[in-house]
């Protein structure tokens, strides 16, 4: 791809090669009604008190971003491309949208789900096609839209994770480098934060409960290797915030370069704190 299109990547840890592109202006006064809104489904959702310790980046992204920029999450559990477009939900968030809002879009877990008609979309068909449309569609709302392939899950082989998102994380680049959008690579800048952190410390980073942990939804306890607690919401969403640095939105001092050696970087910490009922 000769044009694939990323925004910055300040983080030390991440892996070299990423491009790097503006999104916004270099200073917040010259983008002073810009919000971030987003699109996405249940690892960017948000969660109730009740559902704790599950959480979405989503609802941990205002964490890093600077005071005075909303984040309207509109990320729903278990949406894809197609069923978040057959439901009304991106017409709603389209009438949303105002001139110089950044808008971030993450789909992919569940349009894979070809078990299910109704949110399957194939990757190099309705899936690309649909976020090509959702770029389209926030530009001409005068957004700046930003494709984001989807977060890595938990699958470890030996001592590294293994990259799960296949064909819809290759079309997820496809799609931003047709629309000439800013990219992502949530899928890979994700697992590369999470290897950090090692096999048995993603545990604490995904909803691994066991039954003495359980709640009223998992009273036994769950093993599950894509969604989020706060720790893992944190982590991922200061991944996002790194790679949307510098620019008007995030806080560049709250994302900060500690714990890149299998330690969890304090501002994560101090994230899931801030998020826990």
């Amino acid at each position: 791809m000769a044009d694939r299109r990323h925004v910055a990547v300040l983080s030390g840890w991440v892996a070299a090669g990423i491009l790097s592109t503006a999104v916004f202006p270099a200073t917040a006064d010259d983008m002073p009604t810009a919000r971030i809104l987003i699109a996405g489904d249940s690892t960017a959702s948000d969660y109730p008190d009740e559902r704790a310790p599950q959480a979405g980046w989503g609802q941990a992204l205002p964490y890093f971003v600077r005071e005075g920029v909303p984040v309207l999450n509109r990320a729903v559990s278990g949406r894809s491309t197609k069923s978040y477009i057959d439901e009304g939900k991106w017409e709603s968030l389209v009438g949303e949208i105002r001139a110089g809002d950044l808008v971030l879009i993450s789909f992919g877990h569940n349009d894979s789900r070809d078990d299910a008609p109704e949110r399957y979309a194939a990757p190099d068909g309705a899936y690309r096609d649909n976020l090509v449309r959702f770029a389209a569609d926030v530009r001409s709302r005068g957004g700046t839209p930003v494709i984001v392939s989807s977060a890595a899950r938990r699958l470890w082989e030996g001592p590294a994770m293994v990259e799960t998102h296949g064909l819809y994380a290759l079309n997820s680049a496809v799609a931003a480098d047709e629309a000439g959008v800013a990219f992502i690579d949530l899928a890979i800048l994700s697992l590369a934060y999470f290897e950090t952190l090692g096999r048995e410390g993603t545990k604490r980073d995904f909803l691994w409960l066991s039954p003495e942990q359980g709640n009223a939804r998992f009273p036994d306890g769950v093993e599950d290797n894509t969604h989020f607690t706060e720790l893992g919401a944190c982590g991922v969403a200061r991944v996002i915030a790194a790679a949307l640095a510098p620019d008007a939105v995030v806080d560049s001092r709250r994302i900060g370069l500690d714990g890149t050696g299998g330690e969890r970087p304090a501002s994560v910490i101090a994230c899931a704190a801030a998020l826990r009922p």
